[in-house]
């Protein structure tokens, strides 16, 4: 007789600028990952990823076939300039509104959540905080979440900073 085995599950993937960090549950360790389906590696973090869709594969130690993930590295906006002028006046995550449970959080240097952007406000950030008070001039920090529309709901999170240049 012949039994399948338990295959992997992708339980969490991490985007990071221009890294990914993919986490593996199930199956028989130790996990192989690949990004091309041919070059395969130990290390469950890809490093120089460009922007865009990517595929992930991995398979455990069985060496079947693998199982397939998509990721989304999504374009990173570093400085908004809030000043009405019509350029770079907000960072927008709308591009992703398909994503379930997508959601923009955004922190102070200290952690403090400062806004929240989902689908109430169209996936956008002014640079203001408690409604439509402007931010002082400063670094800020980011987590965009969210599930990815597979069988297994794969949730990610991709985080950076910014930089609000406020004129007042």
């Amino acid at each position: 007789k012949v039994y399948a085995s338990e295959q992997p599950v992708v339980s969490n993937i991490e985007v990071s600028s221009n890294t990914i960090t993919v986490q593996v549950i199930g199956g028989t360790p130790a996990y192989k990952y690949s990004i091309d389906n041919v070059n395969w590696q130990d290390s469950n973090v890809f490093t120089n990823i460009t922007r865009g869709d990517h595929t992930i594969y991995v398979k455990d130690s069985y060496d079947c076939n693998p199982i397939e993930i998509t990721v989304v590295v999504p374009n990173i906006t570093n400085v908004i300039t809030p000043n009405g002028d019509g350029v770079n006046d907000f960072i927008d995550y709308s591009a992703l509104s398909n994503k379930q449970n997508l959601v923009l959080s955004i922190f102070d240097r200290y952690g403090t959540k400062i806004f929240q952007a989902d689908k109430t406000n169209g996936y956008k950030w002014d640079g203001s905080a408690s409604g439509s008070k402007k931010v002082p001039t400063g670094n800020y920090w980011y987590s965009v979440t969210w599930n990815e529309n597979n069988k297994n709901k794969t949730p990610i999170k991709f985080s950076g900073w910014v930089l609000v240049k406020n004129r007042e």
